[in-house]
C-alpha cells in the first residue's frame, strides 16, 4: 500500500520562510534599523527620581526668600506704645492711633520714616468678664468668654513689661495699679517738670481728658478710664546695650511730652 502522508516541512525550511517574510516587512535584523540608545544624563535621571521633592522645596526657599525681603523692607519704629484692657482694637483702628501719634512725633531714630508701632493686648479682669456675662444674660444672649486666649492676653503683657519694647502706655485702670506697685512707673514730675491738673495723681494721667485725644478722636476706641503713662527702663533692656536703650527711652519720653503737653490748634 502506498503511503500518502505528507511529511512535515523539515525545521530548516521553516526557519527559511520566517526569515523571507521578515525580510518582506523590514523586520529582519539586515534591514531593520538599530535603535541608538543615548545615555540618561545626571539632571535628567534626578529630576525623574526627585521631580516633586524639587519642586516642595523650591517653593519654601521662594517663600522663606519673600517673607525675608518684606522684613527687611519693614520699617523700624521709632517708638512703641502698648495698650493692655478690655478695648478691642481692629487692625483698622490700630492704624489710626498710630497716624494719631505720628502726628506729633518726629523721625527720632532717623531712618527717614515716622514709625509708630501699637501692641494692642486685650484682656477682661474677673469683675469685667462677670459684668459681661450679667450685661448678656439680662439682654438674653449667649456670650461664651476664651479664658485660655485672655489668659494668654495676661502673659503678653508681662512679658512685654519685663522684657519687651513698649515704653508708653495706655492702660485699664487694673493694669495702671499693677505696674504702679510695682514701681514700674516714671513720676510725671521727672518726665514733664511738673504734675498736670489732668492727671489722677503723679504716675498717669486720664487719657481721655488730654487735648491730645480731644483733637484726635481716632483714640476714642480705648475706654474712657484708660490711663496714659511711661515706663521706666525695663530691667531686660539692659542685655541689649545702655546706650542703645537710654536713646530709645529718651524717643519715647519725648513722645510722651508731645502727647501730654498738645495744645488744640486756635
Amino acid at each position: 500500500m502506498e503511503d500518502k502522508r505528507v511529511n512535515a516541512p523539515a525545521e530548516e525550511e521553516l526557519t527559511s520562510a520566517s526569515a523571507r517574510i521578515m525580510r518582506g516587512l523590514g523586520l529582519d535584523k539586515e534591514t531593520q534599523p538599530e535603535i541608538q540608545v543615548e545615555p540618561v544624563g545626571f539632571f535628567e535621571n534626578f529630576w525623574y527620581h526627585h521631580k516633586w521633592t524639587t519642586i516642595i522645596v523650591s517653593v519654601a526657599l521662594l517663600i522663606v526668600l519673600i517673607c525675608t525681603m518684606q522684613m527687611c523692607a519693614r520699617e523700624t519704629p521709632d517708638v512703641y506704645v502698648m495698650y493692655a484692657g478690655p478695648g478691642f482694637l481692629t487692625a483698622n483702628e490700630a492704624r489710626e492711633v498710630q497716624n494719631s501719634f505720628r502726628q506729633v512725633m518726629e523721625d527720632y531714630n532717623e531712618d527717614g520714616e515716622r514709625g509708630v508701632m501699637l501692641n494692642a493686648i486685650n484682656y477682661l479682669t474677673d469683675a469685667q468678664i462677670k459684668e459681661k456675662l450679667d450685661a448678656a444674660e439680662k439682654d438674653g444672649v449667649d456670650l461664651i468668654i476664651d479664658y485660655a486666649g485672655n489668659n494668654d492676653a495676661y502673659e503678653r503683657f508681662s512679658l512685654e513689661v519685663l522684657a519687651g519694647e513698649s515704653v508708653i502706655c495706655i492702660l485699664d485702670p487694673s493694669f495702671y495699679a499693677r505696674l504702679r506697685g510695682a514701681e514700674a512707673l516714671m513720676p510725671l514730675e521727672e518726665v514733664l517738670g511738673y504734675v498736670p491738673e489732668e492727671a489722677i495723681d503723679e504716675y498717669g494721667i486720664r487719657f481721655r481728658d488730654t487735648a491730645f485725644s480731644e483733637f484726635f478722636t481716632a483714640t476714642h476706641v480705648f475706654p474712657e478710664d484708660s490711663i496714659l503713662c511711661i515706663r521706666r527702663v525695663s530691667v531686660m533692656s539692659a542685655f541689649k546695650g545702655q546706650k542703645k536703650t537710654e536713646r530709645a527711652h529718651a524717643y519715647h519720653t519725648e513722645l510722651f511730652r508731645s502727647v501730654a503737653e498738645f495744645s488744640l490748634p486756635e
